[in-house]
Formats: structure tokens, C-alpha cells, sequence
């Protein structure tokens, strides 16, 4: 087997300052491998009539080492020396076709060379990269222009398509199940219908939060995305979480980023330890059954629960300080007023109380 220098592009970014490459980075690179070498077949197929049996099989790219000045991953063209003793002309033109690709700027006509069919490749390469990456294909270069960027990966796509795919996390209700397709719908937070498909690992978590309002999910995967950015499909689950009283939990995780003066100069921001307890405490005992409420921070640092009704107004109070649960209650309607105290750990009778008290 022979080898010889290909190209060694760089990944700019705060993920790529240690100069290493995520693995995510590396699919990037593996799609332009099978770019290279189905241009190349293209190419050839225009010169000659027909490829070899066995081109692609001889051929590949690999990572001969990652080199500083963030991620520099210098990759070696490698061929089996008995049937490719030299790297073909088309390896080459395809090569440089890609940069001529990736370098034409917003207005500019596209090579006339590069197939329509192409283009999709750019669903996956660069499909890692996060707002602020790029990949520069010829960073040496004095006049490099092929910086591959999220938004003009993006445009490469759509050039010949109505849409394009791009890594996504999205968060709602899973609200349908089919078990034969393997498809399914979720409603976003954002309360737009998402369909989505799923494999066997991730069955039984989703027939878990099917219709269970008390329970979302996260599902971070591959999107397909039409040309205004809305999200149409999720094609495949890379990862799936259970998310146990997203709303609520997520009104106290706000609280997060609250700094000592928040009130108008004054008032103390909560413990982020003390919410993270609390946050953890709401997963485990909040009743499946109770509204929830809203969370409202105090000027001396505590935490507030809310249910506020045109006649009812009930307040539970988490003082971190005294460990304890306060409640107070006011009914307009019968002008009953309830104050009582719980331990910090008496949830379970401090939300059987709010409950009744809702019912008056």
C-alpha cells in the first residue's frame, strides 16, 4: 500500500483549541471522502465511458496526524499499490473541484463541472459544526476562500434543493407511536408538530412519555430543515432524553442567572446549588396530577411557588435558611386565610394542602 499527501484542512473554533477533533468533526471528514471519490467516479465516467471494477474499493482517505493551529487533522491518500500504484488524475480534479466548490460566494454561478446530485453531500459534511465553526479546506492558502461555514454549507445544499439537514435538539410532548414504521410525532415547546424516526434503543423511552404531559422528552438528532429554517422532520435519534416536569422545573432553573442586585439593586440571587436540590426535589415528588405554578424568586434569596386564581391566591415559600416549606393562602370567596409551616422535606403534605385548597 502507498500513500502520499492529500489535504489538511483546519477546524476553527473553541472546540478545536486543544487540537483535537471531536468524533463528530470526523463523520464530517468521512462524508468527504465518499465526495471525493463519487466525483471522481463521475469524472472519470465523462473521460473514459466506464470506471474499473474495484475504484473505490482501492482508494481511501485517512488521518495521518492532527497538527496545531487549532484542528489540523493532515490527511493521506492511501492506495493499494498492486491495483492503484499511482492516485488517479479524477482523485485530484475532484479535489480541487470541492475547493472551487466550497469557494464560490453568495451571487457567484457554481462550477458547471460539479453535478447537481453533488451538492447533497453537503448535508454531512460540515453538519457538526456549531454557530461561530468553520472548516478552512486550504488554510495556507493566501487567498483561501473555501471556508466552509454552517450558513454556507447551508446554501450549498438548498442550491439544488428545497431542503437541507442539519443537527438538531429539540424538547415537547411525544404525541403519537407507530411500532411498524418506526415513526413518530412530538409536540415542541414551541408547539409546532414535528414527525420523527426512531430505532429499537430508543422504543421504550418514548412509549413512556407517549401523551404524558407530565413528561417530555429531548431528542437531539438529525434535522430536515425547509428553506425558511422550520423544522419538518427528524430523521434519525442520536440521543433521547426524559425530561420529568420540563415546564417547571425549567421556571426554576431560570433562576440560575440571577446575580445579587437583581431588584433594582438590591435583592440576593438564590444559591445555585440550593435550585439545583430544589430542581432535583420537584422531579422526584411534584404530583402528577397538581397545576403548575409559578416560580418567583424573593428579595432575600428563596424561592416562591405561585397558583393564583380570580378568587384564590396560594404561595409556597422554599426558605432555604429556616429549612422549611411556608404556606400561605388566601380564598376572597370565603375569606379564609391559611398560614402553615412544613419541614424541607415535607412536600408531599405541603402539595396535598395546595391541592385541597385549589378544590375550595
Amino acid at each position: 500500500m502507498t500513500q502520499e499527501p492529500f489535504i489538511q484542512p483546519r477546524f476553527v473554533g473553541p472546540r478545536f483549541e486543544g487540537h483535537t477533533l471531536p468524533l463528530s468533526a470526523a463523520k464530517d471528514l468521512a462524508a468527504y471522502e465518499e465526495l471525493v471519490l463519487e466525483l471522481a467516479r463521475h469524472l472519470v465516467r465523462q473521460k473514459h465511458g466506464r470506471v474499473k471494477k474495484g475504484f473505490a474499493q482501492v482508494f481511501s482517505l485517512h488521518i495521518e496526524r492532527i497538527d496545531d493551529g487549532s484542528a489540523k487533522p493532515a490527511l493521506v491518500a492511501m492506495m493499494l499499490g498492486a491495483l492503484l500504484p499511482d492516485l488517479p488524475p479524477e482523485i485530484v480534479e475532484a479535489k480541487d473541484l470541492i475547493n472551487s466548490v466550497i469557494a464560490t460566494e453568495a451571487g457567484q454561478t457554481f462550477p458547471a463541472a460539479f453535478p447537481k446530485d453533488c451538492y447533497s453531500y453537503f448535508n454531512r459534511i460540515g453538519r457538526s459544526l456549531e454557530e461561530g465553526e468553520s472548516i478552512e479546506w486550504l488554510p495556507d492558502s493566501l487567498t483561501n476562500k473555501t471556508v466552509l461555514t454552517p450558513v454556507k454549507r447551508k446554501r450549498l445544499v438548498l442550491a439544488h434543493r428545497e431542503t437541507y439537514e442539519a443537527e438538531v435538539n429539540v424538547a415537547g410532548l411525544v404525541e403519537s407511536l407507530d411500532t411498524k414504521r418506526r415513526t413518530g410525532t412530538l409536540s415542541s415547546l414551541e408547539n409546532e408538530t414535528v414527525t420523527f424516526a426512531f430505532d429499537d434503543p430508543f422504543f421504550s423511552d418514548l412509549k413512556e412519555a407517549l401523551g404524558n404531559r407530565r413528561l417530555d422528552v429531548s431528542l437531539k438528532g438529525i434535522g430536515v430543515f425547509d428553506v425558511n429554517d422550520r423544522l419538518t422532520a427528524i430523521t434519525a435519534i442520536e440521543q433521547l432524553e426524559l425530561l420529568p416536569h420540563l415546564k417547571l422545573v425549567g421556571g426554576i432553573e431560570a433562576l440560575l442567572e440571577l446575580e445579587d442586585g437583581w431588584l433594582e439593586g438590591g435583592g440576593k440571587a438564590p444559591d445555585p446549588e440550593r435550585l439545583t436540590g430544589l430542581m432535583n426535589e420537584m422531579i422526584r415528588a411534584f404530583p402528577a396530577d397538581l397545576e403548575y405554578p409559578a416560580v418567583v424568586p424573593t428579595e432575600d434569596g428563596n424561592v416562591v411557588f405561585e397558583w393564583i386564581r380570580s378568587e384564590t391566591r396560594i404561595e409556597l415559600e422554599v426558605n432555604f435558611e429556616g429549612k422549611q416549606l411556608e404556606l400561605y393562602a388566601t380564598n376572597l370567596k370565603t375569606n379564609q386565610f391559611v398560614e402553615e409551616t412544613y419541614p424541607q422535606d415535607g412536600w408531599a403534605d405541603a402539595f396535598d394542602k395546595v391541592s385541597t385548597l385549589l378544590l375550595a
